[in-house]
């Protein structure tokens, strides 16, 4: 059965009884095959031309090297096998090599030209069948991780950082190469002065957390113990209480499900969560659940995507919230499962404390499903079905939400009405159900130090306003793209002592004293853990370039030129010793276990050799002592009384204006991951989407004589840019979207300018939803 998306966002063949491999046909080949509505004609051609009859190259031999590692993007962090072998040595097969089509066999994706010890070598990336999360299985980003190596024969050539530079005579100076130990005193030299004349909180840390587990532990101990400062952010966060409202419930953040609840879930819920796009290979499990009619999907989301029209195509649901108006939509849900008295009344009564708060808060009428369907332009008769399907699938159903609720004023709310509702009917810790975050990125923070004694986490974006940071290190992302507000944050951010540690050359070399060049996936040993827990040895199976040395390594060698001590680590192996001798749940898996585990990994936390796979079941309750992670073991609904204030016209919306007549929200790309570090090595990836598109409703495009395709000027009361116009209805009249969150690779394209430098309440997240005016460039 061939569909066509209402929005051209996909072209594609899908049969009744596809399977989880059929979906990821769809989802990974070129634009031969599938052309994003997005995307350019000549751009069309030339994803044609990249990926039509390439030429094998070899394939392993059985003496080839191997090795274990992870995906180096999404929360899914799917399992790979490495083969190393010298050029000459592989098997040449005849024939030519088509796109990527799924794990079982050798993509042209999967193999490069590279270099090693001095010596040419091939590289094969290959999706591990074995492995208990993606079972061969791979997304676009996932299945082009081999395009990314540092080699000369590839594109990342070009933009690799090999060199310490330094900027020796103030901001006038230029940048120099230097030695490793130059660039080293010369940081902790200046760290020293800073911290002597203004204290540790004018040193700002800014860390990509996703990074693995042994970079991010060191620059925290470091930051937090070492220099005792608490003023850091992370990639997406300047408040580390991204989970407030999920933890607010069950006393926990995330994690609390497996990759094989995808496969038996009766229904899925997703709000603010593009499963498709973000997290592949789990949607392409359910996908072969829903596809065979044995689950249904609700797709809660401002845009109807692939993702909303398959839900609908397999008797789900696609309710097209007005953004920011979740929680009245998810109160409203919450009060038709009580007035029908159709909640899980023996798990409330065992496991839940303030099931009265909620009764008090969904009285109100605000919370009337024909209110609802006045606030959140989600028609009435739709989130009755949705209350229908929910108490039909009553502990059977994986409520899941992200960043597209999570990055808007009303993240709190909307996370703990989701935790609420999920909970009233038993979705906790049983096969197939959930009720959690979705996640977004691998977990490289499973355990970092404490805060100084006695202090809490600072806001960093103050500290920059307030002249109290006087020096920023930036450490494995990108402040000039990951942050919104650059028209404000970049001068002062780049105006103080700005350290920049990073595997390629930014704009942010424009401002910094400082470059270190750092080692990355593949060079250095590195353990990464995914949303479901499961943790595993990434093996080093080539060097890094130049003189780039593994991000742990910088932190300790600045750290001893700093007089601190502790920082004597030798290996990864040692570091990671250090943090199980710390954290008893980790004390269990030894770097050996680890290695021997391979790509499956371990689950964390263990207890005397047990690891409960699901989290709040059965057995996490027998290994842990609790049920929920609370004093009390029990669920808490009280936060739920934060709903009573919620008035989503005094967020986003109260700055819709004539000059700014528009809301515009940001979405993620599948093609693209965080912000665009290895975009541009991939030419078959990025010919799907080459510029920043920015969806627009045929009405409002109409309006303002714009056509698909054309320039755009996007601009607000904090800043401005340039898009291309992608007239689609997928978006609501009203509503405008940005494809790249916020982020997307290219010069002058980069929406983050126009957005606000303004944090969530509660959650500390970034907002970006943003009131625009749009015209013709």
């Amino acid at each position: 059965m061939t569909t066509k998306d209402k929005n051209a966002e996909h072209v594609s063949v899908v049969s009744e009884g596809s399977s989880r491999r059929d979906m990821l046909k769809f989802a990974v080949a070129p634009a031969t095959a599938i052309v994003a509505g997005a995307l350019l004609p000549a751009t069309a051609v030339k994803a044609a031309k990249l990926t039509k009859g390439q030429k094998c190259l070899e394939l392993p031999p059985a003496d080839a090297e191997s090795f274990n590692i992870t995906c180096q993007y999404c929360n899914v962090n799917c399992g790979y096998k490495v083969h190393v072998w010298r050029q000459g040595t592989g098997i040449k097969p005849k024939g030519a090599y088509a796109s990527p089509l799924s794990g079982d066999w050798y993509s042209s994706s999967f193999i490069v030209p590279a270099e090693k010890e001095g010596k040419p070598v091939y590289i094969a990336v290959i999706p591990d069948k074995d492995c208990v999360i993606n079972q061969g299985d791979f997304s676009v980003r996932g299945g082009t991780n081999a395009q990314t190596l540092f080699s000369k024969n590839l594109p990342s050539y070009r933009h690799r950082l090999t060199q310490p530079m330094i900027r020796k005579n103030g901001k006038s100076s230029a940048l120099e190469v230097v030695s490793w130990d130059d660039a080293l005193s010369f940081t902790a030299e200046n760290l020293s002065a800073l911290k002597e004349k203004f204290g540790p909180d004018s040193l700002a840390l800014c860390y990509g957390d996703w990074l693995y587990q042994l970079p991010t532990y060191a620059v925290r101990k470091f930051w937090n113990e070492g220099l005792g400062s608490a003023m850091f952010a992370g990639n997406g966060w300047i408040i580390d209480n991204e989970s407030g409202g999920v933890a607010s419930v069950t006393g926990g953040g995330k994690h609390s499900f497996t990759e094989e609840d995808f496969d038996v879930t009766k229904l899925l819920v997703t709000v603010g969560k593009n499963l498709n796009a973000t997290s592949s290979v789990w949607y392409y499990r359910f996908f072969s659940n829903l596809a065979q009619g044995n689950a249904k999907h609700i797709d809660i989301d401002p845009r109807r995507t692939h993702q909303a029209q398959l839900a609908e195509k397999h008797g789900g649901l696609h309710l097209q919230v007005k953004p920011g108006t979740d929680p009245i939509l998810l109160g409203a849900m919450v009060r038709e499962v009580l007035n029908r008295g159709a909640y899980d009344k023996a798990f409330v009564d065992q496991y839940a404390v303030g099931l009265d708060t909620v009764r008090d808060v969904v009285q109100d009428n605000r919370f009337t499903i024909e209110n609802a369907a006045k606030e959140t332009w989600v028609p009435a008769d739709k989130i009755r079905r949705a209350v229908d399907l929910l108490i039909e699938q009553r502990g059977h159903t994986m409520l899941l939400l992200e960043k597209g609720v999570m990055h808007q004023m009303s993240s709190y709310d909307s996370q703990v009405a989701m935790m609420v509702l999920g909970s009233l009917l038993g979705n906790l810790g049983k096969p197939g159900a959930c009720t959690d975050r979705a996640g977004g990125h691998p977990d490289g923070s499973i355990y970092t130090p404490d805060l100084p004694p006695g202090r809490k986490q600072l806001n960093y974006w103050d500290g920059l306003d307030k002249g109290q940071v006087k020096a920023t290190w930036v450490f494995g992302t990108n402040v000039f793209r990951q942050f919104p507000g650059q028209s404000k944050l970049r001068p002062l951010i780049g105006d103080g002592f700005f350290i920049v540690q990073d595997r390629i050359h930014t704009e942010m070399e424009d401002s910094a004293d400082v470059v270190f060049p750092a080692a990355t996936w593949g060079e250095t040993d590195l353990l990464q853990s995914s949303d479901t827990r499961r943790l595993r040895v990434n093996q080093k199976f080539m060097d890094p370039p130049g003189n780039a040395k593994p991000d742990w390594w910088i932190v300790a060698q600045v750290a001893k030129r700093m007089g601190l001590k502790g920082y004597d680590w030798n290996s990864p192996m040692e570091i990671w010793d250090e943090i199980r001798a710390r954290k008893s749940d980790l004390r269990d898996l030894t770097w050996d276990a680890l290695l021997k585990a391979g790509t499956s990994g371990l689950v964390w936390p263990s207890k005397n050799g047990q690891a409960p796979l699901r989290m709040f079941s059965d057995e996490w309750e027998k290994v842990t002592g609790k049920r929920f992670p609370t004093k009390d073991g029990k669920i808490h609904f009280e936060s739920f009384a934060h709903l009573k204030k919620f008035n989503p016209s005094t967020n986003e919306w109260a700055e819709v204006n004539s000059q700014h007549p528009l809301m515009m929200i940001d979405f993620r790309l599948d093609e693209l991951w965080n912000t665009g570090y290895t975009y541009w090595d991939k030419p078959m990836v990025t010919a799907r989407q080459p510029d920043e598109l920015v969806w627009i409703h045929p009405t409002d495009a109409k309006t303002r004589g714009l056509a698909d395709g054309d320039l755009l000027k996007v601009e607000s009361q904090y800043g401005s840019c340039n898009v291309v116009a992608h007239v689609s209805d997928g978006v609501m009249p009203g509503i405008v979207a940005a494809s790249g969150g916020g982020m997307f690779p290219k010069k002058g394209r980069l929406v983050n300018y126009v957005m606000p430098s303004r944090m969530v309440p509660i959650t500390g997240d970034v907002d970006t939803m943003v009131a625009v005016n749009i015209r013709k460039a």
